[in-house]
């Protein structure tokens, strides 16, 4: 995939050699030795990966060097996959302590399996340290520098660009006159004032600069014009060398200083700073300039050309200036000006063959984009010039960037879930969160590559989260480059995927006939379609390494117990299909993080033995239409609240316990110690127990769900009796929510007052309240300020509260 991948497993596969479930394994399998010479090998190797992957990305035509990260590449993820397999043996023993262990596991951990395991995995540490310790050798003939922990930026330097004005410039009239009329503007905040050009590469933010650099006005206002090509990170030093226009190699930065104050002489200037990219610590490097330029001319600017969002919000002093692509008409017009030669334009064309022009031109273009252009750009000047944004990012921004190849062009992401897909494939881990939570950094990423200009069109939902985002195709087309063979999109039938493919995503009918990709850490299937009994065996039997698998829309009835066999899965989606039960031969998947259900109308049970999924994150079972959430799911297993890490867990049915399945059902107090939960949850009550369930209500304990934004409460109509009123009201004022919740919903209650605890909950941001029929009052809500939206509906009485009366 993309450069710097092995930086980061090597890291990993050492940090997995160290923890206490490899010592365990040396413990109970007699691979201390062999472990310990294999952490030295990929120690020694890691130190070398930089150094090795900068020089081929330098000499692209060092087929040497490529051959041997090539070989370097499978051994490591083999290492990985290795490892892999201890930790999840070690997870299944750990389990085996529970009362209800099948005679099969009793069996595998006998010491007679546990004999022939260890020797086997000796046999395989063996071979793929010798492997390694081949690679090793074969890298000292190029003479590969040792680096220390710090990663070096990869990085491809832009040509420079100069202050020349462009021959033509069309449709950026408009963009022109907002940059001139902050540059013109005589009302000062700053001494010096700043605004930034920000857009993704070849949107023609340096053309706009030099046309407003040459414009005659601004050429009258200011006493002195300076042009720096940064083309890089911001370096102090070399944009005061670029503003001087000379400088010694001896120069002091005061020397310099008191060289640029000279050349300006207190005269009012426009310093143009073209083409910066985001740097480590380029904030502090910013303030170190300001400090160094001169302030004493008042009105004097500064417009600095960006695609960096982060970089145009800490530079400007007033609100960045975002170019735009050109319109239709803009972009016709360019056309038109390239098509004729000087002297034969055509003044006007008729609308029916400038839509056909513009059609053929397309039918044209569009394929050369889709097949053509991933082999041919390193002469396309679009591609490289989106590249230089790409280079400079750390390794594991990489990753996640060039993953996003897999989805088609246009299409709307899901961020939530593709920050699952990043953290189930490690590229967001635990050395790049610092030890905190992997979902938070995994939203950082997303809103640093957002900030780049990686992602456009970023929609969030009612309480300010970040919900969905889309890709412009020629950032798709940058991405399908850099991930290479390492990530497909198949898009017909018989598109080859080479075996050393790991990423793959299928937008046309499935096709699980792939015996060179029997490596695949990710399938993912878009389009859905007719789903056998073989296409479990399958995938279950070829594709052992999958840690992403996507099943979705596939009118699936069953799982298939096979699915036991992919113990490397951290991410499984099987929404919409038609199960009424999952196989508790899910409950196998002990390094499962996330489980997706949704829309799954039919499902009545989740597994019983859900309690072993210990690194489960998220569990989803909604429905994208909010009215039939968890619509058929009886109840909820028993052991659910052992899911600790949960922090997803969309809805939670309580159901009596009175019933044949007495034993497998969970109480709400299942939802005591999950206080991970974040975002929406919703509770169905289906069925309860006189005052038995109060206590289970008090035990849910949603006062300690600091992280929760949404609640709702939903009372199945058939519950509703007279006798049951009391009952209502000691059920929700239970239910008393933690003071950060942004959204509470309550429908179906039959009480007549709703607790005291509703004016407490002072970040609420809408209330909504429906088919309480009996409901008569409700607390003051002036002491919630935040409130936005009180919506009231369904109501047989008349509600009354302090400040106003609603039916």
């Amino acid at each position: 995939m993309a450069e710097g991948v092995l930086f980061n497993i090597a890291e990993e596969i050492i940090k997995t050699l160290g923890s206490l479930a490899a010592q365990e394994v040396a413990l109970w399998w007699g691979l201390k030795d062999q472990l310990r010479k294999l952490n030295g090998t990929v120690t020694r190797i890691k130190a070398v990966v930089q150094d090795a992957e900068e020089q081929a990305q330098k000499q692209k035509q060092n087929h040497q060097i490529e051959d041997w990260l090539e070989k370097l590449r499978e051994a490591v993820y083999d290492a990985e996959d290795l490892l892999d397999d201890f930790s999840t043996q070690v997870l299944r023993k750990q389990l085996m302590s529970g009362k209800r262990v099948s005679t099969e596991v009793r069996l595998f951990f006998s010491r007679s399996n546990q004999f022939v395991y260890g020797l086997r995995m000796g046999h395989r540490v063996k071979a793929l340290r010798e492997r390694l310790d081949d690679i090793e050798i074969d890298s000292k003939k190029f003479n590969f520098d040792v680096r220390g922990e710090e990663r070096a930026s990869l990085t491809t330097v832009r040509e420079q660009t100069t202050s020349s004005e462009p021959e033509k410039i069309v449709g950026r009239e408009s963009d022109k006159e907002a940059v001139k009329s902050f540059l013109m503007n005589s009302n000062y905040e700053h001494n010096v004032s700043v605004i930034s050009v920000v857009g993704m590469g070849g949107l023609g933010k340096t053309t706009l600069a030099q046309h407003v650099f040459h414009d005659k006005q601004v050429e009258a206002h200011f006493g002195v014009r300076l042009w720096v090509s940064v083309s890089g990170s911001l370096d102090v030093r070399k944009i005061i060398e670029g503003a001087v226009g000379t400088g010694d190699s001896d120069d002091q930065l005061e020397s310099l200083k008191e060289k640029l104050e000279r050349k300006i002489e207190k005269k009012k200037y426009l310093l143009v700073l073209d083409d910066v990219w985001d740097g480590k610590d380029d904030g502090e490097k910013w303030d170190s300039l300001k400090e160094l330029l001169p302030r004493d001319a008042l009105g004097s600017k500064i417009v600095v050309t960006t695609r960096s969002h982060l970089i145009a919000n800490f530079t400007s002093t007033i609100e960045p200036h975002d170019l735009k692509g050109l319109s239709v008409d803009d972009s016709w017009e360019l056309f038109r000006r390239e098509a004729f030669r000087q002297g034969q334009e055509s003044g006007h064309v008729d609308e029916r063959i400038r839509e056909e022009i513009v059609e053929r031109y397309r039918a044209k273009w569009l394929p050369f984009i889709k097949q053509e252009l991933p082999n041919r750009v390193k002469d396309d000047n679009i591609i490289h010039t989106l590249k230089l944004s790409y280079d400079p990012l750390p390794s594991h921004m990489k990753h996640c960037f060039a993953y996003c190849s897999l989805f088609p062009k246009g299409h709307s992401i899901d961020v939530k879930s593709l920050i699952q897909l990043w953290i189930a494939q490690g590229f967001i881990s635990s050395s790049n969160s610092g030890g905190g939570s992997l979902e938070i950094d995994g939203l950082s990423c997303f809103e640093s590559l957002q900030w780049r200009s990686f992602f456009h069109e970023v929609e969030k939902d009612d309480l300010g989260n970040i919900e969905s985002c889309k890709m412009h195709d020629f950032m798709h087309d940058l991405a399908t480059h850099v991930a290479g063979f390492q990530s497909i999109k198949v898009e017909r039938l018989g598109n080859r995927i080479s075996e050393l493919t790991r990423h793959v995503s299928f937008d046309t009918e499935l096709d699980l006939s792939l015996p060179s990709a029997q490596r695949l850490r990710t399938l993912v299937l878009l389009q859905g379609g007719k789903w056998d009994e073989g296409s479990w065996e399958s995938i279950c039997r070829e594709f052992r390494c999958l840690r992403v698998l996507v099943l979705s829309d596939f009118v699936m009835k069953e799982v298939s117990p096979l699915i036991q066999k992919l113990k490397h899965l951290k991410y499984l989606d099987l929404s919409n299909n038609e199960m009424e039960a999952l196989s508790n031969s899910v409950t196998s998947l002990v390094n499962l993080q996330v489980l997706k259900l949704n829309d799954c109308n039919n499902l009545k049970a989740l597994p019983r033995d859900i309690s072993k999924l210990i690194n489960l994150r998220h569990l989803d079972v909604g429905c994208t239409l909010d009215e039939d959430l968890c619509e058929n799911l009886e109840y909820m297993p028993c052991g659910i609240g052992k899911l600790t890490s949960l922090q997803t867990l969309s809805c939670f049915v309580v159901a009596k316990k009175k019933s044949p399945k007495s034993e497998m059902i969970g109480g709400l107090d299942e939802l005591r110690m999950l206080n991970e939960l974040r975002g929406s949850l919703e509770i169905r009550v289906k069925g309860y127990e006189g005052g038995s369930c109060v206590s289970e209500f008090e035990g849910a304990k949603l006062i300690d769900k600091d992280y929760l934004q949404s609640l709702t409460v939903w009372w199945d109509p058939e519950l509703d009796s007279d006798s049951d009123i009391d009952l209502y009201d000691k059920m929700l004022q239970s239910l008393r929510p933690n003071s950060n919740l942004q959204e509470l919903r309550v429908e179906g209650y039959g009480g007549m007052r709703f607790p005291s605890w509703l004016s407490d909950l002072s970040n609420l941001v809408r209330v909504h309240l429906r088919n309480c029929r009996r409901l008569k009052h409700i607390p003051p809500l002036d002491g919630i300020p935040s409130l936005e939206e009180l919506s009231i509906t369904n109501m047989d009485k008349r509600i009354t509260h302090k400040h106003c009366n609603v039916q």
